[in-house]
């Protein structure tokens, strides 16, 4: 035990050797681990040995405390705790970012757009493919280059499917991989849980043991993110996710056990709970997994969902070259294969509804007297002309103050119509002014002479082309003319004695399938007919004999009046409002304005999420779109007479006066067998039922008809034409004939018919903005991946600055202990001197 003595002394200076040798330990030890990786520096804690207190020889009455060396209490690690979270937590995100970026891009290799292995490049050579058959429909050159293209763009993406799916698939073995990886330095930690709690118990500090731990600690926040404490024994509780996996030496092993639905992809558990990763590789790898390529796939679904349903519902209805072949759809049928499993997608009209018979034809509305209509009335130059060629005066003098039976007292005065213009009720009150036929009006051309009559009633107007020769200039030198129409030649015999009245006999004798002819106001008027839609542009008129260029035939424009307008009182014969509720959104809808493309325009502007469309051949539809997961699942309310007149429904007793607006036209809370029944008239198209965090599988039913695949000569390109009965509903469909090319440009104009995403994009559209989202989350996530990046390397650079092994340090310390070390050593020396001389001289007298 130290004292004041010599010997004291001499373990004092001991102390000093021992405490220097074990510190020049230390230094031996940081600069042996300066590349250790997780190493962290060690500091010996040197502190001074208890004072002896004792009374100096010549100041007794003075205390003082005589030291008595050094001990080394310690050797600490040299690490801060606040850095190595802040460490882990960087860690986390970057790992998981890491991750994200790598396999985006290589979803970026599989898309390889833009390139001619791109699937935009597949698709618009898919449209080059139409254009060919439209410029040569007799061509089977042709139809055989569309159904490949249309066969390569198939296989195109059922490819790039299926390298989703098994990129998925790879994602998932990683997932396994890492659980294990996770259990086993979970058990490491376990053990060094154990060593650490003894170590402690004996009251000494296992640095190198803490070491490891912070490695282990390190390496599993690359995967995932972790949460840990040390309780006093010096054993952390570590939790991963929302789990606890390690308490002391206690491990909850984790399982990667297949999920109960899907393909039979992985969750993992903590003994029987699911863990669920917030930050870190696992994270980005059940991202990918479930989510991100879930949602490109998803994308493809969808394209392929809107493409086969728009191209089979516009291609069944179309005749192939010869007329033979009919209903046949282009792409396979998507529908579920079991009813239980489906849901309802789509409903199309049983019936074309538009293009049929008008009756009614609306002028001005929402009147209550006719106070700024002209005064001047029409007798001048109002002739209405029926095609037919028979001219019908129409003359009504309009009183600015007249009421509204004055008005139509005046209009009923009038003899010899073939039409009532009528003034009536409409929508929510008030009167209109409108035309009424017992004659389809779509088959009438009525030219305002006048110039303004129509459009001063408020009827809409357009402009039509017709040949005329002025009565003055029928100078004509006598003899026999040939005339072509349309490829059809005949003989007109004219004589000195021959009027414009005698042509016009002679041109409706010869021609008058193809044009109609007639004298008005000492004009000769030349019309094509209703089966040359009254445009002049589908007649070919020849005049080899020069008779029409004597004559100065030229053309002439005038106002008609626009019969083309179908509003809903043509299709379900009312006039007065009522509405359609969907969801709690309710639609006003007034019969004598609305069309059924109006309908389609108001039903997608309420934002329910369901998307109204008319076909091009004139069949109403309703989809549910992307927001409602593809499905008609919103409460539809309206007349029953409505959804009858539409083609969705059979009649329910008399749907004619049935217009109670709480008829349940949709109900989405109906079983699918029971929904089938309820449309087994419409065109319905049930598709199966998502499964969660799976993609909808169009893509892996997509294809084309096999018909079609092996004789593309039974490809429909003829639109036809309807032949009408006595009661003017549709009665037969029939071809027009190989050159009529309707069907194939109705599938052309798909390209930028806004389908998709809820109704806001085209096909095209839609291509480029899944590969524009695709780079724009790829650079994204490599942005923050590079951002993350440059933060973790600060503060991984910090925290090498603190527990890092500095050489240069070390070597002065080096040189310092060993100084020290010789220093106590040259003590010892001197004390042992010191010694010496007391044992061996002191007293001894000289002899």
């Amino acid at each position: 035990m130290p004292d004041i003595s010599l010997f004291g002394t001499l373990n004092t200076g001991l102390l000093g050797i021992y405490a220097s040798k074990l510190a020049m330990n230390v230094v031996a030890h940081n600069i042996a681990n300066a590349n250790t990786p997780g190493f962290s520096r060690q500091r010996p804690e040197l502190l001074t040995m208890p004072p002896i207190p004792i009374s100096s020889l010549t100041q007794p009455s003075i205390p003082l405390q005589i030291g008595t060396g050094v001990y080394v209490r310690d050797i600490k690690r040299v690490r801060d705790a606040f850095l190595d979270i802040q460490f882990r937590q960087t860690n986390n995100k970057y790992n998981y970012w890491d991750t994200i970026t790598a396999n985006l891009h290589f979803v970026e290799q599989l898309v390889a757009e833009p390139s001619e292995a791109g699937i935009r490049y597949l698709f618009d050579s898919l449209w080059s493919g139409i254009e060919e058959v439209i410029t040569d429909p007799t061509n089977t050159a042709a139809k055989r280059g569309l159904v490949s293209r249309a066969e390569e763009l198939v296989q195109h993406i059922q490819d790039l499917y299926m390298r989703l799916e098994q990129l998925r698939v790879d994602l998932d073995n990683e997932i396994a991989q890492r659980t294990q990886q996770i259990n086993a330095m979970v058990k490491r930690l376990a053990d060094i849980n154990a060593k650490v709690r003894t170590a402690v118990s004996l009251r000494y500090t296992p640095n190198d043991l803490l070491d490891e731990r912070d490695r282990i600690l390190d390496e599993l926040s690359d995967l995932a993110d972790i949460y840990y404490y040390e309780d006093n024994a010096g054993q952390i509780t570590l939790r991963m996710g929302n789990q606890i996996v390690l308490t002391g030496q206690d491990v909850v092993e984790l399982r990667a056990l297949e999920r109960p639905f899907g393909k039979g992809f992985k969750e993992i558990f903590a003994g029987n709970s699911k863990v669920v990763f917030n930050d870190g590789k696992l994270k980005s790898l059940f991202d990918l997994r479930d989510e991100i390529l879930v949602k490109y796939m998803n994308r493809l679904d969808e394209f392929v969902l809107s493409l086969t349903d728009e191209f089979n519902l516009i291609h069944q209805d179309g005749f192939n070259g010869d007329g033979s072949v009919t209903g046949l759809k282009f792409f396979n049928d998507i529908s579920a294969e079991r009813i239980e499993d489906s849901k309802l997608y789509r409903l199309a009209g049983a019936k074309r509804v538009e293009n049929g018979p008008i009756k009614f034809i609306s002028g001005m509305s929402d009147r209550k007297d006719f106070s700024d209509i002209t005064t001047k009335p029409f007798i001048e130059k109002g002739a209405i002309v029926f095609f037919d060629g028979t001219e019908k005066i129409f003359a009504a003098r309009v009183n600015p103050y007249d009421k509204v039976e004055d008005f139509q007292n005046t209009l009923l005065s009038i003899s010899d119509r073939w039409f009532d213009l009528k003034v009536g009720a409409h929508g929510d009150g008030g009167y209109r002014l409108y035309f009424e036929s017992n004659q389809n009006l779509r088959n009438t051309l009525a030219l305002d002479f006048n110039g303004n009559m129509f459009n001063t009633m408020g009827f809409a107007t357009k402009n039509v082309d017709v040949f005329v020769i002025d009565r003055k200039d029928f100078k004509v030198s006598s003899g026999s003319y040939k005339i072509a129409v349309n490829g059809k030649e005949e003989i007109l015999n004219i004589t000195a004695a021959t009027t414009l009245e005698d042509l016009a006999n002679q041109l409706n004798a010869h021609f008058g399938s193809d044009i109609k002819a007639f004298v008005h106001d000492d004009k000769l008027l030349i019309i094509p007919t209703k089966a040359n839609e009254f445009d002049l542009k589908n007649i070919k008129l020849s005049d080899s004999g020069g008779l029409f260029t004597q004559a100065n035939i030229h053309k002439e424009t005038y106002k008609a009046l626009d019969t083309s307008r179908e509003t809903l009182e043509n299709i379900v014969g009312r006039s007065q409002a009522f509405s359609i509720r969907i969801g709690a959104t309710e639609i006003r809808i007034d019969p004598t304005k609305t069309t059924l493309r109006d309908l389609a325009k108001m039903i997608n502007e309420a934002n329910t999420g369901i998307i109204a469309d008319v076909t091009p051949h004139g069949k109403f539809v309703l989809r549910g779109s992307r927001s409602l997961d593809f499905e008609l699942k919103k409460v539809i309310q309206g007349p029953e007479a409505l959804w009858t007149a539409l083609g969705f429904i059979d009649p329910d007793g008399n749907p004619l006066n049935d217009w109670d607006e709480g008829f349940v036209f949709v109900n989405p809370f109906e079983p699918p067998k029971d929904q089938r029944m309820r449309y087994i008239k419409a065109d319905a198209l049930f598709i199966d039922k998502q499964v969660p965090k799976e993609p909808y599988r169009f893509v892996e039913k997509f294809a084309v008809n096999s018909t079609i695949k092996s004789n593309p000569e039974t490809l429909a390109v003829d639109i036809g034409y309807t032949e009408e009965n006595s009661n003017w509903d549709a009665k037969v469909f029939k071809p027009s004939g190989r050159a009529n090319t309707g069907i194939v440009e109705l599938l052309s104009a798909l390209r930028n018919k806004k389908v998709l995403n809820d109704g806001l994009e085209s096909f095209n559209e839609y291509l480029g903005s899944v590969v524009a989202e695709l780079g724009v989350e790829s650079e994204t996530a490599m942005k923050i991946k590079s951002n993350t990046d440059l933060m973790k390397k600060e503060i991984d650079g910090e925290r090498e600055r603190v527990k890092g092994v500095s050489l240069d340090e070390e070597m002065a310390n080096m040189i310092k202990y060993q100084q020290a070390f010789n220093a106590a050593a040259r003590v010892m020396t001197a004390v042992d001197d010191m010694i010496s001389r007391v044992i061996d001289k002191l007293g001894l007298v000289g002899r």
